[in-house]
């Protein structure tokens, strides 16, 4: 399933942006939670044929379900299926006999049975869950109805009898009645379509090899479908299908998933084994509440995939697509015995966008994508919480799916492999594949094939990386005299469970002054301080873990003219946004200058983007010009983006000007467009309220102009925007335009007290009726409104509330309340002071500087 950087940009990127994570740490899991084991069986499920007859208009269905059951080792017991929010009409043997059972509290117990059978399930339902109708609504009129499910991680219950956990395997059969002018997709192979005398025609699909509920797919749609194939060295051709939405411009289809056919034969090769299903399917769908899901052979995909020719340098689906169909191998070809050990499926999903990258772009910009991943991992471990990748404390499976699951199991995955280096992992993980084809796994199974192949004992990588919470907190401090080189690491992290000391390989690559020839030392790091030194002529430079090697966060401390010589010459990028983080931490006029520098000259975007957000905290006038000179003859929209958004931390007449620019004029990058008019929101420049309503009137992918403009208006701090925010928020528009009017109605009463007791009161509505988009929107909103009058509803949204997401955000929302923690008036007025302030700092630097120039010359 895809939830992360960019499996679900769209969602996480809208959600970072309105707060939505916790600014403070605390435990991750809720008071009194028990461990949450995998559930016994008392008989085993045999095998599912599921008969669904579906009219996407209806928001209702219909399904008859037969499920085959047998004895476990010792014995036939009560048989007990999930199966919730359905009203069960009848229960009969394979006899056509009626059975004894019951349906309460999402089971369905059927006993007396003293044998192997077949039951045959009739059931209606009209779900909240599982099973999702999209239609047409005031946002969109003339949105074609459609019904997808979405079955992670425990939802299948609610349209189908099954037991809800991936240990749990069946095969599955699945036949859909619906309209004649829809398609429906499922898992398999289509055996059939057969017309009935409605006119509506029956779908029959059939997947025989046996797979986890969670892993089942329904899409009833209009869709136009578009047919390729992929080689495999040694199988033939795959059939790979696009599915979307009709009317879909087909010229796009070969821009947005053309790769795909190149990417399961790259990934057949590099895991050893080839794609495990008879075809590949990517269906996108509207209105999807995840980034995508791997269902087995046919994946589910956000709209937002369908990106324009303007977009896609700056959200390039490619990525999701990679993650989406890593999955086929690690989750559906090998699963997750259970939710704790789900990392086994999201970890190696997300590294595969960086294996993706590596084939694709080399080795060097695959590090830094790793190295970008794990920032993401950071933010969560530094504002919100820091847990064991492997935990069972969790109220439900949803919970687990945050950015330790993904971006640091992705980034452990990297570090392990260079522990181990390629020869090794590489069979480890071929060696792991070839056993547990088509059965359920957990983190033992992966680490003895590795042991196995590599004749390692990995009991200490794995707790440290895996069974316990926590990363390097590393600062290495670098100096050379007399022919030695002292490398001194130091180890800073803390933390409950936390290891004081990492065990790890730290990799230096020293530069001959001389030659520029590089020696290879590889560091065996266990202590918490420990000092190394090395015999060295002088270097010209030392590279510290080229290549991000190690997941750890990383200060580095050495002379000015090694940090320079890193920032203006090393091949990777990793290495030199490193030095330029150090550099941007020294007072230097030297230091300041080479980043300036290598703003205009570095190779890398990525690189020039972290350099513009490091110009951004500097504030002084050099760092301001560099980054309007660069606005003026930048190309790359990744890189506009970044220097807007630095631009929007000055305060600064000519920034001013040039923002306005971007937003009124437009820009090669929407999203700098947008950028500039939030930006100007956020500095409360007099220009920022033409901005923000000439974006308004725009139509843009994503509604990314639109909810920029509301952002902007929203950090105005101007109630005269009440009215026009409560309108985007409202009923008419779009979910992501509304999501975005509401966190700016959360600003705007944050900031003003007068609009205080209206913004919770609309926000509590909101959280109360919204749609899903909406409702996370709203209780994020409250969650940073931190008052109590929103109790009420968090409280019933963490009991209630159909979407686990919701439910977990409603409970931090509701604990922050309670614990009093938030930005107080008192603190962001001490912020904007300190925000003045360091302006200030910065421009009497630059004056100072200025007149020692003048007395130098």
């Amino acid at each position: 399933m895809g939830t992360g950087i960019s499996r679900d940009k769209g969602l996480l990127e809208e959600g970072r942006e309105a707060g939505w994570f916790r600014d403070s740490i605390r435990s991750f899991s809720e008071p009194g939670v028990q461990p949450h084991y995998g559930p016994d069986a008392e008989f085993v499920l045999q095998a599912l044929s599921l008969s669904l007859t579906l009219d996407p208009a209806a928001g209702s269905f219909e399904a008859v379900a037969d499920v085959s059951v047998g004895p476990t080792p010792t014995g036939l017991g009560i048989v007990c299926l999930d199966l919730d929010e359905v009203t069960v009409l009848q229960v009969v043997n394979s006899a056509g006999d009626d059975v004894d059972w019951r349906h309460e509290e999402g089971k369905l117990n059927v006993v007396g049975l003293n044998a192997a059978t077949t039951l045959t399930i009739t059931y209606q339902g009209q779900p909240r869950r599982g099973l999702y109708f999209v239609g047409p609504d005031a946002a969109a009129p003339d949105r074609s109805p459609q019904v997808w499910s979405q079955c992670q991680d425990e939802d299948g219950h609610f349209f189908f009898p099954c037991i809800d956990h991936p240990r749990h395997r069946q095969p599955v059969d699945i036949s859909v009645t619906a309209p004649a002018d829809y398609t429906v997709v499922c898992n398999g192979v289509l055996k059939e379509t057969v017309a009935q005398e409605n006119g509506w025609v029956r779908w029959v699909w059939s997947e025989p090899t046996a797979i986890p509920a969670y892993l089942v797919t329904v899409v009833v749609a209009r869709l136009d479908i578009h047919e390729d194939g992929a080689h495999q060295d040694g199988a033939g051709d795959l059939p790979v299908r696009y599915l979307v939405p009709e009317g879909t411009p087909p010229e796009d289809l070969p821009r947005i998933f053309g790769r795909t056919p190149e990417m399961i034969a790259f990934y057949a090769k590099r895991f050893g084994h080839l794609f495990p299903w008879p075809r590949y399917d990517q269906v996108v769908v509207e209105e999807f509440i995840f980034g995508g899901m791997e269902n087995a052979g046919a994946t589910t995909l956000t709209d937002l995939t369908l990106v324009d020719e303007r977009v896609q340098p700056e959200w390039d689906p490619e990525l999701l697509i990679a993650h989406e169909l890593a999955h086929q191998w690690f989750g559906d070809l090998v699963t997750c015995r259970d939710w704790s050990q789900a990392w086994l499926n999201e970890g190696w999903a997300t590294y595969s966008e960086s294996l993706w990258i590596e084939q694709r772009d080399g080795p060097h910009m695959a590090a830094w994508y790793t190295w970008n991943t794990a920032r993401g991992y950071l933010e969560e471990a530094d504002g919100r919480y820091a847990r064991p990748i492997v935990t069972y404390l969790f109220r439900e499976p949803i919970d687990l799916f945050d950015r330790h699951l993904y971006h640091k199991a992705g980034c452990v995955l990297h570090t392990l492999r260079h522990e181990l280096g390629d020869t090794c992992f590489w069979p480890g993980v071929h060696r792991y594949l070839a056993r547990h084809g088509h059965e359920a796994v957990v983190t033992r199974d992966f680490q003895r094939a590795l042991e196995e192949a590599t004749g390692r004992t990995l009991d200490g990588f794995f707790q440290q990386w895996i069974h316990s919470p926590g990363h390097p907190e590393l600062t290495v401090k670098l100096s050379w005299a007399k022919d030695q080189l002292s490398v001194a690491v130091s180890q800073t992290q803390t933390g409950e469970g936390v290891p004081s000391a990492f065990h790890f390989t730290l990799r230096l690559g020293i530069l001959d002054a001389e030659t520029g020839e590089e020696r290879v030392v590889d560091l065996a790091v266990k202590e918490r301080e420990q000092t190394f030194v090395l015999a060295s002529a002088s270097p010209r430079a030392v590279r510290v873990d080229p290549g991000f090697r190690v997941l750890a966060r990383l200060k580095l401390e050495a002379p000015l003219e090694w940090r320079v010589a890193l920032l203006e010459a090393d091949e990777c990028p990793v290495v030199r946004i490193r030095a330029a983080t150090s550099l941007g931490k020294s007072a230097e006029p030297a230091a300041l200058e080479a980043l300036c520098a290598a703003l205009s000259r570095d190779s890398a975007w990525a690189v020039r983007v972290e350099l513009a957000r490091l110009l951004g905290k500097d504030r002084g006038e050099v760092a301001r010009n560099a980054l309007l000179g660069a606005l003026d003859v930048e190309s790359d929209l990744r890189v506009r983006t970044a220097i807007v958004r630095a631009l929007g931390t000055l305060r600064h007449p000519d920034v001013d000007t040039a923002l306005h620019r971007v937003a009124m004029e437009g820009d090669p990058s929407l999203f700098a467009e947008g950028a500039a008019a939030e930006c100007l929101g956020k500095l409360r420049s007099p220009k920022a309220v033409e901005a923000c309503q000439a974006l308004l009137e725009r139509d843009s992918w994503g509604d990314v102009l639109q909810s920029r403009a509301l952002s902007g208006l929203g950090a105005c701090r101007d109630p005269a925007w009440l009215d026009l925010l409560v309108t985007h928020a409202s009923m008419g528009h779009s979910q992501r335009v509304r999501s975005a009017a509401i966190g700016a109605l959360a600003n705007l009463g944050e900031a003003v007290p007068s609009c205080l007791d209206f913004a919770v009161e609309f926000l509590c509505e909101s959280a109360t009726d919204g749609p899903f988009r909406v409702v996370l929107a709203a209780v994020a909103g409250l969650g940073r409104l931190k008052d109590p009058k929103a109790l009420g509803v968090l409280d019933r949204l963490h009991a209630s509330a159909a979407d686990g997401r919701v439910r977990r955000m409603a409970w931090e929302a509701a604990r922050d309340i309670r614990e009093g923690r938030g930005t107080s008036d008192a603190l962001r007025s001490l912020r904007d002071d300190f925000d003045a302030a360091g302006g200030r700092a910065a421009d009497l630097r630059d004056r100072v500087a200025s007149l020692e120039h003048r007395f130098e010359t």
